[in-house]
């Protein structure tokens, strides 16, 4: 039995890299964080499909990231028109940044963004606000103010095209990444800050500070956030069974501010502790290094959702109703009143 009417994973990579090559036979995280942003991903649908198949997945908003690329996942979405939905990054701009044709500029990154909204082909930005540059060692930017100011207009372009805004609030681990950089700011709490200027912007928090790891710091900090403004949402999907509930029970969050979102495709893998809280939770192993299968994220983030004891209206909210609500989707054969009603 399917645990939801209609099932919306809102964060999912259909490419993958081929990184071996660059890799020259490392197994060390920092490596591949250096070498993902300079390879050209591959089509990884067929893997994708199949695990739809297999855990009754209906439909996923795919995101480009780490040189994955606008086009494929324009060419998915255009051939599988009833499972895939996509959001834009500004990547072929951060490709002519990184070949050194232009220097980059938040007003730029906005041009190119609005370029590929006027299309109509996207439904939201995302992963994560292209508030900096590309990363690079000669661009650390950190200047504060100045990224404050650059995701102010990219939530200026969020109210102009009517698109929710992506705030990536994990923090993978593994990967040595400075406290900001495109796509992550470790401080969701910034995110205050631009839900109050933009009440009419939809912001989800991606990940609600829970990625890599079982530090719940940054995870108080997007509840927070959440329960302060209405139009402020919290993406689930690597949450433990436990994390639901406190944001279950909060009057100013509940079941419709929650949006299953589990970053399929990132191959993060789910590490184990039995006998410990919480038992099994995902993170990147430095010990251990790069796992080189695709890493099964659906099978252990719906089991932690089959542990919670809630009416099956809030639940199938979470797996889907809210997701289609927020991006306009699609359902099986036009068919509605599917959802609990939320105001």
């Amino acid at each position: 039995m399917k645990l939801g009417r209609f099932i919306v994973d809102t964060h999912v990579h259909s490419q993958r890299h081929a990184a071996g090559a660059a890799l020259k036979g490392s197994k060390d995280y920092a490596d591949l964080g250096k070498a993902m942003g300079k390879i050209e991903a591959y089509d990884n649908s067929p893997r994708l499909l199949y695990d739809m198949e297999c855990y009754g997945v209906d439909m996923c908003i795919i995101e480009p990231a780490f040189g994955m690329t606008n086009k494929t996942s324009l060419e998915q979405v255009k051939k599988y028109p009833d499972k895939f939905v996509a959001n834009c990054s500004p990547k072929e701009y951060n490709d002519r940044v990184e070949a050194g044709e232009i220097e980059w500029t938040i007003d730029g990154a906005i041009e190119e963004l609005a370029r590929l909204l006027d299309t109509g082909d996207f439904v939201g930005i995302g992963e994560g606000m292209p508030f900096r540059p590309p990363p690079t060692a000669e661009n650390p930017y950190t200047d504060e103010q100045t990224i404050i100011r650059n995701m102010l207009k990219v939530m200026d372009l969020g109210r102009q095209y009517k698109v929710p805004i992506r705030y990536h609030s994990g923090a993978p681990g593994g990967y040595a990444i400075p406290y900001h950089q495109f796509p992550s700011t470790y401080n969701p709490l910034w995110a205050h800050t631009l839900a109050a200027a933009y009440p009419d912007v939809t912001l989800i928090l991606e990940h609600a500070g829970i990625e890599g790891g079982w530090w719940e710091h940054f995870y108080e900090a997007s509840l927070h956030v959440a329960a302060s403004h209405k139009n402020v949402y919290l993406e689930t999907g690597r949450f433990w069974a436990e994390l639901y509930y406190k944001a279950l029970n909060d009057p100013s969050v509940g079941a419709e501010k929650l949006l299953w979102g589990t970053d399929w495709g990132a191959s993060l893998p789910v590490y184990s502790q039995l006998n410990r809280y919480p038992p099994g939770y995902t993170r990147q192993n430095i010990k251990e290094g790069i796992p080189r299968h695709q890493v099964d994220i659906w099978g252990w983030s719906l089991k932690q959702i089959q542990r919670l004891d809630i009416n099956q209206d809030d639940m199938n909210l979470i797996l889907g109703g809210n997701a289609v609500r927020i991006y306009n989707l699609r359902t099986p054969g036009g068919l509605t009143r599917m959802f609990r009603f939320v105001d």
